[in-house]
Order: structure tokens, then sequence, then C-alpha cells
């Protein structure tokens, strides 16, 4: 007999949502958050079994321009339903990488999520997409990145406030994206409060999506309840030539003294410098190159349920 659990859950898309999908900011509307696996007792059983070397556990303060605060923790032998727990009563935050394109539960919902972005925007045929699942506390936020994929964030549970801002200066700077790709630093970037005036702002509740242009800065205040999202990180031909250009004006700085400044795809330039990232790839893939630890990869607290915050410094 033909499963037609999954025929309950599609997403409604405006003409203008359809339109500006990957231009500008846009909000849709989905059913998705009405699946039984975005429940405790779901997402505490893919906790239990999703290798935890592909899951991050986090914590913040509370100052939105203090992006050294965030720091990775371990979650010891904890069980998903202590993890949530903590999560729920502490200040939190949880990434399950791949839980939505390699679980056996997820991935049907993962296929229905992509194929609506691709009849929305009938053209849009990324060459690589994934998607996590994010837990995080109620007081928990997100400091001001920029996002090396293309994204989709897909709201399940609790209510949270996104804010993103244009591609462009003061608010985005290309060379830190050139730091990210050369994974000097992680994609959070300085943040200025007086932004917030000129940032595109929504609070997303159960039932709402959200898509932004490439690398455009954003950040994520969480305002009330448990919060569940899936973020969706794509790749596209577009997002691969804009990282290629970038990512070879990072190696001519690095390694050439040069001091390139144009981001362009377009032209003789732009295309000798996609040619140059190509070549740096394939030089590597073929000799390999010194591992690198990743940025503050490091972890600094214990996950303890019955802490202030959900967790205990390892240092104390």
């Amino acid at each position: 007999m033909r499963d037609t659990y999954m025929s309950q859950f599609s997403s409604v898309w405006s003409e203008e949502a359809k339109r500006d999908f990957r231009r500008t900011p846009i909000v849709v509307k989905h059913n998705y958050h009405e699946h039984n696996a975005f429940s405790d007792l779901s997402l505490a059983a893919l906790l239990d079994r999703h290798p935890r070397d592909m899951i991050d556990f986090c914590t913040m303060g509370d100052d939105a321009t203090d992006r050294d605060s965030w720091r990775a923790g371990d979650p010891g032998d904890l069980s998903g339903e202590a993890l949530i727990d903590a999560v729920r009563h502490g200040k939190l935050w949880i990434n399950i990488r791949h839980a939505m394109d390699t679980d056996d539960q997820y991935r049907p919902i993962f296929d229905a999520m992509l194929a609506d972005m691709k009849r929305a925007r009938p053209g849009f045929n990324p060459l690589l997409a994934e998607a996590g699942i994010l837990i995080s506390s109620p007081t928990a936020q997100v400091f001001l990145h920029s996002d090396v994929s293309e994204t989709m964030l897909w709201h399940m549970r609790g209510v949270k406030r996104f804010r993103t801002y244009r591609p462009e200066a003061p608010y985005y700077d290309p060379q830190d994206m050139e730091a990210v790709l050369h994974k000097e630093q992680t994609e959070d970037i300085p943040f200025d409060p007086a932004w917030d005036a000129d940032a595109y702002t929504v609070d997303l509740h159960p039932g709402m999506a959200t898509n932004w242009p490439l690398h455009g800065p954003h950040r994520i205040e969480n305002q009330s309840g448990l919060n569940v999202s899936v973020p969706f990180e794509i790749s596209t031909p577009e997002s691969r030539r804009q990282n290629a250009v970038i990512f070879a004006n990072g190696f001519m700085r690095r390694h050439w003294g040069l001091n390139p400044s144009s981001i362009r795809v377009d032209g003789p330039v732009g295309f000798a410098k996609q040619m140059l990232t190509a070549g740096i790839k394939v030089k590597r893939k073929l000799f390999g190159m010194p591992a690198q630890v990743e940025p503050k990869s490091e972890t600094t607290f214990e996950i303890d349920g019955k802490s202030d915050g959900g967790f205990i410094d390892q240092a104390a």
C-alpha cells in the first residue's frame, strides 16, 4: 500500500515569495511542524541514535555583540531526553548535522521540502543540499554571521526573532568570508546594534520558513519556548562561483601579497579567479594539505541539566 502520510504536509508560497526567492528576504507558510518527527519523543530518539561527532553542543552570552562568548561543550553520556530537558531549562544550542538528509525517519521530510522549493522556482536545481535540526533554549541567540551556502530556515517550534541585513558594507565584508573559506574563523562577524534599524525583521512562529540572499548577514534571538528549526544549506552554481572568487581573493592576499577587492564572477578576471580556486582544490585533493583545527571547536563546558544555564564550565 502506498504511504500517504507525507502527502499531508506541504508549504504555501505567495507569488511575491516565488518571485523573490534567493533574491530578497521572503517568508512562506508550511505545516511540516505538525509532523510527529519534531516532538520531544522523536527528537530525543534522534539524539540517541545520531553519531555524537555529528552533533554540536554550544552556549553563548547575552550580549549580541559578544561573538567570542560562543563556545562548544561536551554532552557526556546524557540521553536524548536529558539533553532536551537541559536545553529547555538552560541556555544551550544543539545542531544535529545532516539529520534531515541522512536519517531514515527525516529523509522523506527533507525530500518534500526540497521539492517545494523546486516547484516554487522552476529552474532552481541545487548542486547539493543538506539539512540538520537545531534545538535551542528559550533565551538562546545566534550571533550575526554570514553563511557560505544559500540557506532556507524552516521553523517548527517556539518563537525566534530573525534579522537579516543586506550583503554589503557596513554589514558585510567579503574579507570575513575569505577567512571563513580559508578556515581561519567561524562564520560569526562583527555586529553594531545600530544596524537593526536597517534589518529585515520577522518573528518566526511554528509553520513559517524564511530565505534570504547568499552571504546575507543574519542573527537570531529566541523569544519563547523550546525552539526547533531545520536549516537547509544549499549549494548552487551561483554560490559556488561566488565562493570561488572570494576564495581566490583570499589566496592571492595570503600567498601573493596582493590586495584584490572585486568579487565579480563575470568577465575574464572573475573566470580566472574561479579557475585558480579549482586548480588549488585539485592540487589539495591530489597531494593533501595539513589538517586544520576548526575554529572554536575545543570544548569548554559539560552539559548538566541541574545547573543554571544547563551546563558546568570544565575549568570549574
